[in-house]
């Protein structure tokens, strides 16, 4: 039995366990979401330009899939639908790169210390706006902005 979505949408905690690397084979947009955890946390510790451009590359070509994936899943209602300003692809982005940050704290500073607090902080109001945001997408209140 699969998690509960919103609508076809993966729910936070699901993105959450995919950038862990925890039950995410068998959606698309969770092996994506997955793959920007992973090229977060290795791009933090490479120090190779060329490489980060490379990752960043990858990362930029991971986003696009999950807009397309979008595109292709949720029809966007345009009538009194509000247009986000990112799309679901950088967000889910950000939360990775939010998560490898929280993470990595942890690791170098503790889990008391004020740095951890302020990283899980932020990750903490980046899983809030993307449970709003795919509520509302999904609810056709939302539109995601066109590639």
């Amino acid at each position: 039995m699969s998690a509960p979505t919103v609508g076809v949408l993966p729910t936070a905690p699901q993105i959450l366990c995919a950038f862990q690397g925890r039950r995410f084979q068998d959606r698309e947009l969770l092996r994506s979401a997955h793959a920007l955890a992973e090229l977060h946390a290795r791009r933090a510790e490479v120090q190779d330009m060329n490489l980060v451009a490379e990752i960043d590359c990858r990362r930029s070509e991971l986003i696009d899939d999950i807009n397309e994936w979008i595109a292709q899943e949720i029809p966007q209602h345009r009538n009194g639908a509000s247009l986000h300003t990112e799309s679901l692809g950088a967000v889910v982005d950000r939360m990775a790169r939010s998560w490898v940050d929280a993470n990595t704290a942890i690791d170098v500073d503790g889990a008391r210390s004020d740095n951890t607090h302020k990283h899980w902080y932020h990750l903490a109001e980046l899983v809030d706006g993307y449970t709003d945001l795919v509520t509302d997408v999904a609810g056709g209140r939302r539109r995601l902005p066109e590639q």
